[in-house]
C-alpha cells in the first residue's frame, strides 16, 4: 500500500497525486515501477567454437514509472482545474527533471526518484460524474530510488597520515548508493578507500580551509564544491566507488598532513 504520492516540478511546489485522506481529490489506482529492479543491460561476446557467450559487463537500464490516476472534483470544472495543474507540472519535466516522492504504508519508508516525463496519455472522461482518469509515464536515468532523507557522516580527524582515519556509513537500502565525498584539508595526496579496497587516489593537495568534493554520481571533483579539480585524480588507479548496503567505513590517508583533515560522506540509502 502507498499512502502518499507527490510530484514536484523543478523550481515548483509539490502536487498531490495520491492521498489516503478522506475527501482527497486525487488518487493513483495503479502504480508500476516505483520499486523493483529495472531491466539489466549487458555486453556479450559470442564464444568461438563453443556454445554460449562471455558476459563482459552488466548494468541496470533506466527506470520507467507509470501511474494511472483519477481526479475527482465537486464539479467537472474543478476537476479539470486540478488536472490542468498536474499536467502543467508533468509537461514542465520534459526537459528539466522533477521529483516523484512516495511513502510506503502509512508510516513506512519515504522514497523518491528524479525523473522526466516520457508520456502523458489522452484523458479518459467518465460519463455522469465529476471524475477523469489519466495515465502518466516517467523515465529516470538513475535506476535507483532513494530515501527522501539525506545523511551526512562526519569522519574522524587524521593525525597520522599513513594510518589515516575513517568515516562510518549505513546504507539501509537494497542496492549500493553513490555518495558525495568531502575531503577536508590540509592533506597532501589524499586517498579515500572502502574497506573492500576500492578507492580514489589523488596527486593534488587539499589546503587548510578548503575541501575537495567528489560527486560519484556526476563523476566530478571540485574544490569547495565549485572549482573543477578533476585533474588531481589519478584515474589509472582509482574507482568511482559506491557505498554498499549495510554498515561499513571509508578511510582517508595521505602522504602528509598540514592541518586536521577528515573525510565526510553525504548520501541517501538506495533501493532497487
Amino acid at each position: 500500500m502507498i499512502s502518499a504520492i507527490t510530484f514536484t516540478p523543478s523550481g515548483g511546489s509539490p502536487l498531490t497525486l495520491h492521498s489516503t485522506s478522506i475527501g482527497s481529490t486525487a488518487v493513483v489506482t495503479r502504480a508500476e515501477g516505483l520499486q523493483g529492479a529495472p531491466p539489466v543491460r549487458d555486453v556479450q561476446t559470442v564464444k568461438g567454437q563453443q556454445s554460449g557467450a562471455y558476459i563482459r559487463s552488466k548494468y541496470f537500464a533506466q527506470r520507467t514509472i507509470t501511474l494511472e490516476g483519477e481526479v475527482i472534483g465537486s464539479t467537472i470544472e474543478t476537476t479539470f482545474d486540478t488536472y490542468d495543474a498536474l499536467a502543467k507540472a508533468f509537461v514542465s519535466s520534459v526537459s528539466t527533471a522533477g521529483t516523484l516522492k512516495w511513502t510506503r504504508d502509512t508510516a513506512g519508508q519515504a522514497l523518491q526518484s528524479t525523473c522526466q516525463l516520457s508520456n502523458l496519455a489522452p484523458l479518459v472522461l467518465v460519463d455522469g460524474g465529476n471524475m477523469l482518469q489519466y495515465q502518466v509515464t516517467f523515465v529516470a536515468g538513475d535506476p535507483r530510488v532513494y530515501d527522501q532523507s539525506e545523511t551526512t557522516g562526519t569522519g574522524s580527524v587524521v593525525t597520522v597520515p599513513a594510518t589515516g582515519a575513517t568515516c562510518s556509513f549505513t546504507n539501509s537500502g537494497s542496492i549500493p548508493t553513490p555518495p558525495k565525498i568531502r575531503i577536508y584539508g590540509g592533506i597532501v595526496a589524499p586517498v579515500v578507500r572502502l574497506t573492500t579496497g576500492a578507492g580514489l587516489t589523488f596527486t593534488s593537495t587539499v589546503n587548510n580551509g578548503d575541501y575537495l568534493e567528489v560527486d560519484v554520481q556526476a563523476r566530478t571533483v571540485k574544490t569547495n564544491g565549485t572549482t573543477n579539480a578533476l585533474s588531481g585524480l589519478n584515474a589509472a588507479v582509482s574507482d568511482w566507488f559506491e557505498l554498499p548496503t549495510g554498515t561499513s567505513t571509508v578511510k582517508l590517508t595521505g602522504s602528509s598532513i598540514t592541518g586536521s583533515p577528515r573525510v565526510d560522506l553525504i548520501y541517501r540509502s538506495a533501493w532497487a
